[in-house]
């Protein structure tokens, strides 16, 4: 059976596979804005926009989250790997571990002489061995599996108050950042007072003391 695995993150997220974790918060955070359905009113254009929204969601949590992110990188590896070893794998029909092992029997010429026909041969057969190398599926290794396309009314109003808290917390730092430059810019706008107000005290100094 293919191992299946989820939509790779770091594409989603349009980041590299040793971004930190700075790097992918900045990422979301600009996706979230763009790809927000609240801000489309077409009804495709929002269908279109949910689900981009949501896989932008699922990469997110999955990078954010050092321990899936880790599960993430090792299961892409064992991937690829049952890749490699699954070129060189005979067909379905032939298992490399079992074969079939015959006695000698004497040849005859003929077997009309005999008055009983020759025995069957011995076969034996080998049990295949257990696979060391078996990938487990992607619901073992993960703690949340892959989020099914037709949810409950309860599990989507789980998700939009996830999504308000989470649209709550991006507009306060916007605010924070609005706030912080807003106070840079006074505290410069005075400083440069104070540098003019200075140049003009020397200023009439050395013209008082000319006279």
């Amino acid at each position: 059976m293919a191992l299946n695995l989820p939509p790779d993150p770091y594409q989603a997220l349009g980041v590299s596979k040793d971004a930190k974790l700075p790097e992918i918060r900045s990422a979301h955070r600009k996706l979230v804005l763009k790809c927000h359905p609240d801000k489309v009113q077409d009804a495709t254009l929002k269908a279109q926009k949910q689900d981009e929204f949501q896989k932008v969601q699922q990469a997110y949590e999955l990078l954010s989250d050092e321990t899936r992110r880790l599960q993430y990188d090792e299961q892409v590896k064992l991937f690829e790997l049952r890749k490699e070893m699954g070129r060189g794998v005979p067909t379905p029909r032939s298992n490399p571990f079992e074969f079939e092992v015959r006695t000698a029997e004497p040849r005859t010429t003929s077997y009309a002489t005999r008055s009983r026909g020759p025995p069957p041969p011995k076969i034996y057969t080998t049990q295949s061995p257990p696979k060391a190398y078996e990938i487990p599926k992607y619901d073992d290794v993960y703690d949340k599996p892959p989020r099914s396309a037709k949810k409950s009314s309860s599990y989507e109003a789980s998700e939009r108050k996830r999504d308000e808290e989470r649209q709550r917390e991006i507009r306060k730092r916007d605010e924070e950042d609005r706030e912080r430059q807003k106070l840079e810019k006074e505290k410069r706008r005075a400083a440069h007072g104070d540098r003019k107000k200075t140049r003009d005290k020397e200023k009439r100094r050395e013209t008082e003391e000319k006279r």
